[in-house]
C-alpha cells in the first residue's frame, strides 16, 4: 500500500517535469508553450534599449503592425510557418534596414525546425538598395523573434528579447 501511494504522490510530478524542454544551448529548463502578445514583447524590448543603446536611434522612427498570411514572407522570408499571432515592427520611412518581429508558433509545432526554417530564409536585402548588416532568428520556447539590422542592434535586441521572454 506505501509503494502505491508514493507512486501516487511521485506520478504529478513525473507529468509536471515532462510538460518542461531543457534548452539545448544553455542547458537551462524552458516553459515548452508561452501565450505572448507579440506586440507587447516588441513594446517591453523598446522599453529596455530606450536609452543609451545601438537601438534606441530607431525606435522613435518604428511603426509596428500585424504579421498576417498576407505580408508574413516579407517579414520572415518565407510563408507557411505555423504561427499563431506575429508582430513586427520597421522604419516607417525606408530604407533604414531595421526589422524586429515576434511571432508565436503554434502549440506541438517543430519550434526548433521553424526557427531554422525562417533564418535560411531571411532576406537581409528586402530593402529597395540597402541590406542589413546581420538578420538572425532567435528562440525561446514557441516564440520566435526576427531580427534585421547593424551587429550591435542585432545583439542588443536578441538579449533584451531573451530577457522579456523568459520572465
Amino acid at each position: 500500500m506505501k509503494k502505491i501511494t508514493v507512486l501516487l504522490l511521485i506520478l504529478p510530478l513525473l507529468l509536471c517535469a515532462c510538460s518542461h524542454k531543457r534548452d539545448e544551448d544553455t542547458g537551462t529548463v524552458q516553459p515548452s508553450y508561452i501565450d505572448a502578445d507579440p506586440s507587447d514583447v516588441i513594446d517591453r524590448v523598446y522599453g529596455m534599449l530606450s536609452d543609451g543603446t545601438a537601438t534606441s536611434d530607431y525606435i522613435p522612427q518604428l511603426i509596428t503592425e500585424k504579421i498576417t498570411e498576407k505580408n508574413d514572407e516579407y517579414y520572415l522570408g518565407i510563408s507557411g510557418i505555423p504561427y499563431t499571432k506575429g508582430a513586427a515592427s520597421e522604419a516607417y520611412i525606408q530604407p533604414v534596414t531595421f526589422s524586429f518581429c515576434v511571432i508565436v508558433l503554434e502549440e506541438g509545432a517543430d519550434y526548433d525546425s521553424c526557427r531554422k526554417t525562417v533564418e535560411q530564409n531571411l532576406n537581409r536585402s528586402k530593402w529597395v538598395c540597402a541590406a542589413a548588416e546581420e538578420a538572425i532568428a532567435v528562440r525561446h520556447a514557441n516564440v520566435i523573434a526576427v531580427i534585421m539590422g547593424t551587429k550591435k542592434v542585432c545583439a542588443e535586441l536578441e538579449g533584451a528579447f531573451l530577457d522579456v521572454v523568459s520572465k
